[in-house]
Order: structure tokens, then C-alpha cells, then sequence
């Protein structure tokens, strides 16, 4: 099983030459969060998220919001280890890496080059705030589309748009089909930000996909609160399950014996302190 083996993940931390950036929420893609420990932590120890089974749809991984790309590392140092256990390099599942900085963009290319896999990759730049209106653009297509011809008319226009529920927008304008599996580390910090990732997770998501969101709680992040109902208005399902880290992460089996707290302590020696989390799981 790939949820024994060790993973090491080698990472470089973006240079910030802005002093005052630090206190500015564009420098969230500069640093390693907590949450991007946790949610790594999290699917190594169930592979299945990323793998998939039988009941999986079709489509690639993509790591929302990637930062310095921990998560979208992991992931695919799991389908690396799942193609070297099948002897098979069959497995054409994708990572797709998105932020939207384009420093943070180049250093996670650095970080892809630092570890060795042979997964088919790609670095991105993506702007939540284009996804709605790209699909409000789509579906006003198909709409012309759909009054400016016959109804056989009207279905080869959707057939050769089917854009409206298949593709999401990069910060250069291109279209990209949808993913079966988004993963997202401490995406909501301001409040607009529920809106913004709930749409940008509809427009990227296949029908049948989930995505897995993990950040801190509504008392330490706002628009923590309001990412559920935001996305329920989307007609997207959410669970929420709350203390992720005392419940899931505070006590392991270590050599027959069971150890708590060590990935507390482990997130402590690296300067994180953060004690609540929320997971936020999207189909």
C-alpha cells in the first residue's frame, strides 16, 4: 500500500524581495501554510483520494491555489508510486499546478524540477475571479447559439460548445477540460474568497469529481463560514467535518504503540501553531 511508504518531497520557498509584502495577502503563495502539511499528511494516508477507484471519472488532479505546491507534490508522488507498482506507465492522469502569482509560478516549476517523478504535469496560472464570467460568457453562447439556429442546429452547437459545464479559463485565456480531483490548502482568507473558490471548483470540476478544501476554522479565516452554503447555491454537494487535526492527526500508531501529537509537534518545529482546521468536501 502507498499509505506505508515514506514520501519525501523536496521544497523551495519563494523569494520576496517586496518588505512589505509580508503583510499583504499576496504573499500567500510565498510560504509553506500548515493546512498544506495537513492535507498532504491526509492523502498520503489515503491514497484512494488521488488514485481513485472504479467509481472515479475520467480527468487529471489539480492542486487550487498551489503556493509552493506540497500538496500537488504529494499527489503526484502517489501516482508515481502507483505506476512504478504496476510496472506501467498506463496511468495518464495529469497534476495541474494553479496560483495565480507569477514568482510563485516559477518557483513551483523549480519545486517540480527538485523531485523526481515521471507524472504528466502542468503549472498554470489561474485567477479566481475569471471563472464566473467565463461561464456566464459560455452560456450566453450557447444561448445565441441556440436562438440563431434549428434545433438540429442547436444541437451540434452544443455539441461543438460544450463548454458550459467541460472547461475553466487560465490567466491567458485558454480553455482546459475539467479535473476529477481538486485539492486546496488554506484557500479562504478573505470573505469574497467563498464565492470566488466555490465558482472557480464548479467551473473545474467533472461531473462525479471531488474536491477536498482544508483550512483553518471560521474563528481564525473569513470566508470559512460562508464556503458551504456558497457552494450548495452552485448545486454542488458539500461535508464538512471540523477539528480535522485534533481528530484525524492528534493520535498514531507508531511501532505498536500509540503516539499523540506528533504531526502537532512536527507542524510546531516548523513554526506552525495552528490547533483548528476544517475540511470542506465538494462533489
Amino acid at each position: 500500500s502507498t499509505s506505508d511508504t515514506p514520501h519525501k518531497i523536496l521544497l523551495h520557498q519563494a523569494a520576496n524581495a517586496d518588505e512589505d509584502q509580508g503583510l499583504s495577502e499576496t504573499n500567500t503563495g510565498f510560504v509553506m501554510w500548515p493546512s498544506a502539511v495537513m492535507l498532504s499528511h491526509h492523502i498520503s494516508k489515503n491514497p484512494s483520494i488521488v488514485l481513485g477507484d472504479e467509481n472515479s471519472p475520467n480527468g487529471d488532479v489539480m492542486e487550487l491555489g498551489a503556493g509552493c505546491g506540497l500538496v500537488g507534490l504529494t499527489a503526484a508522488t502517489l501516482l508515481q508510486q502507483q505506476n512504478d507498482h504496476n510496472s506501467s506507465d498506463d496511468n495518464e492522469d495529469k497534476v495541474i499546478f494553479t496560483d495565480y502569482n507569477p514568482v510563485v509560478l516559477e518557483n513551483l516549476q523549480k519545486n517540480i524540477e527538485l523531485n523526481d517523478f515521471d507524472v504528466d504535469h502542468q503549472v498554470l496560472g489561474l485567477d479566481w475571479f475569471d471563472q464566473e464570467e467565463h461561464q456566464e460568457q459560455q452560456q450566453q453562447q450557447l444561448a445565441d447559439d441556440h436562438d440563431a439556429g434549428s434545433s438540429e442546429d442547436c444541437t451540434t452547437g452544443q455539441d461543438s460548445n460544450n463548454t458550459t459545464t467541460t472547461t475553466w479559463i487560465d490567466v491567458e485565456g485558454n480553455e482546459h477540460a475539467q479535473v476529477r480531483l481538486i485539492l486546496g490548502a488554506d484557500l479562504l482568507v478573505c470573505t469574497n474568497d467563498a464565492d470566488l473558490v466555490a465558482s472557480t471548483i464548479d467551473s473545474a470540476l467533472v461531473d462525479g469529481g471531488k474536491a477536498f478544501i482544508l483550512g483553518a476554522d471560521q474563528y481564525t479565516r473569513f470566508g470559512v463560514q460562508n464556503f458551504p452554503d456558497a457552494c450548495r447555491q452552485l448545486g454542488l454537494q458539500v461535508t464538512v467535518q471540523e477539528d480535522l487535526l485534533e481528530t484525524n492527526f492528534a493520535a498514531e500508531e507508531v511501532d505498536g504503540e500509540v503516539q499523540h501529537g506528533q504531526l502537532m509537534g512536527e507542524l510546531e518545529l516548523g513554526g506552525y501553531n495552528q490547533r483548528a482546521s476544517t475540511m470542506a468536501h465538494v462533489f
